[in-house]
């Protein structure tokens, strides 16, 4: 590949690793600019992800193609490891539960002490024909979305491009956690740690054990879209 070629896919790569930290702000921002008010904005974070997802999946859609490759190979199943992958995905999934619960609890505690706050903060009131709409079209596009971004795409592409492998596996899960930052941006201090971090754990396992083993991919986002579902019946049940 010559250098300049190789110059170029390298900065697409990068610039897709603050994308979608970058578009939840745009929409949160756009959504701000429709309602006249920033803390209305705040509350419509789920609209602001959803619309993320389609950009992010459109992006996926061309880059795939232009590399003639098949986006949607990225979810297909390894029939000839199925069994093997199930038999780890579901020892994996067992090690999910601590790594997504504990880190919040804990981060709630340091940071506020009271493990109610986040909560409050990000789970408001919208309009109850969005939240039926987003109920079903969060979780569904941000399983083809978000970890094909990181992992499906960024990974792969900084795996061929750096020298130092092990930056492929820590940059993608950086900015899957830190991307919560924006998602919403509420400029409070302790809420932008708690985002950023709260992740973190769990961003490490799904990128190690992608990074080790590419065919546990698809099981990674569709229980990510299982749990995005549950996400977003909290706006439900709030209502």
């Amino acid at each position: 590949m010559p250098s300049q070629t190789k110059k170029g896919s390298s900065r697409l790569t990068f610039a897709l690793l603050g994308s979608r930290l970058i578009l939840f702000l745009l929409f949160q921002v756009i959504i701000a600019l429709i309602t006249s008010s920033w803390n209305v904005s705040e509350q419509y974070w789920l609209l602001s992800a959803t619309l993320t997802n389609i950009v992010s999946i459109v992006i996926l859609f061309f880059l795939f193609r232009v590399e003639r490759r098949n986006y949607f190979a990225l979810f297909r199943i390894n029939k000839s490891e199925f069994k093997k992958d199930i038999f780890i995905f579901l020892g994996i999934t067992i090690l999910t539960i601590p790594i997504v619960f504990a880190p919040s609890y804990f981060l709630s505690l340091l940071l506020w002490n009271d493990i109610n706050v986040p909560t409050k903060m990000l789970f408001g009131t919208m309009e109850k024909g969005l939240v039926y709409v987003l109920l079903i079209a969060f979780p569904v596009t941000i399983a083809f979305a978000e970890l094909a971004t990181y992992f499906g795409y960024i990974m792969p592409k900084l795996k061929e491009q750096l020298t130092t492998k092990w930056l492929a596996v820590i940059l993608p899960v950086l900015f899957l956690s830190i991307q919560h930052c924006t998602l919403p941006f509420i400029p409070d201090l302790n809420f932008i740690t708690y985002r950023a971090l709260v992740f973190l754990p769990f961003a490490t396992l799904i990128g190690i054990s992608i990074y080790y083993k590419p065919s546990l991919f698809i099981y990674f986002a569709v229980l990510h879209g299982i749990m995005d579902f549950g996400t977003a019946l909290m706006f439900l049940l709030g209502l």
